[in-house]
């Protein structure tokens, strides 16, 4: 006689938001297997100069020893010393809805929700986001994670897994979106109608500076006539990394 079986699952994801400000490659550097130049300029000031319709200004010496110095009015703001080698860089990671329900489960259809990350940097060589934690569970029993290979929806097994693109089967999920240029899904996360999850997959990467970019997350769940009844939650956490 098989069970009725009915199962809740919540979960929450831990926000890591990260802030940097690092060197950066600039275009036309001097280099060769034994060095890199990112200047061009080696006086005690040099004749570049940088300028606007408001105003013009002669390279002065001072960036190595108060990098950080700012002049600045309501028109403009001015590092001190040679043409700025080290412009500000940044990356940063948002979520909304960090609190997912999935319900009830059954192992005669597969449950689903979903919530958005925003990921915005402009560094150099781009970002990679991981996602780590661990899959549904009760106690000491589990819901049998995907693993890193991505696969269809089987109703009526166990699956836990996500993606990060737009399914028909089951209906969830947006493809990534923003105004170009945009980070993109990653891997087996990047694959339309079937899910992954792996604690530390990358699921999201560029290799070039992005704008903001949005990405769904779809979550999916399946069981069993035989999975054991209880409450099932997992916390997983995103971590977003640039390469300056």
């Amino acid at each position: 006689m098989k069970n009725k079986i009915k199962k809740f699952f919540a979960f929450s994801c831990i926000l890591v938001v990260g802030v940097l400000s690092v060197p950066a490659n600039i275009f036309a550097r001097t280099e060769s297997t034994n060095y890199i130049i990112y200047a061009d300029v080696f006086s005690s000031g040099g004749l570049a100069t940088s300028s606007s319709d408001l105003y013009s200004l002669y390279d002065t010496i001072g960036e190595a020893m108060i990098l950080s110095a700012t002049s600045a009015s309501t028109l403009y703001g001015l590092k001190a010393g040679f043409q700025e080698m080290y412009p500000d860089q940044y990356i940063t990671l948002s979520i909304a809805d960090t609190a997912i329900e999935l319900g009830a489960l059954s192992s005669s259809s597969a449950k689903t929700d979903s919530n958005t990350m925003v990921v915005d940097t402009n560094a150099s060589n781009g970002f990679s986001v991981t996602v780590s934690g661990s899959t549904l569970t009760s106690g000491a029993n589990t819901i049998t994670a995907i693993g890193g290979t991505a696969a269809a929806s089987t109703v009526g097994s166990e699956q836990f897994g996500i993606n990060l693109v737009a399914n028909t089967s089951p209906a969830i999920g947006l493809a990534p979106s923003g105004t170009a240029p945009i980070g993109s899904a990653a891997g087996q996360y990047a694959i339309a109608n079937s899910f992954a999850f792996a604690s530390g997959d990358t699921v999201a990467s560029s290799g070039s500076a992005i704008n903001q970019t949005t990405f769904t997350v779809s979550y999916l769940a399946n069981i069993s006539a035989s999975t054991e009844s209880g409450t099932y939650t997992t916390t997983l956490t995103y971590s977003a990394t640039a390469n300056f």
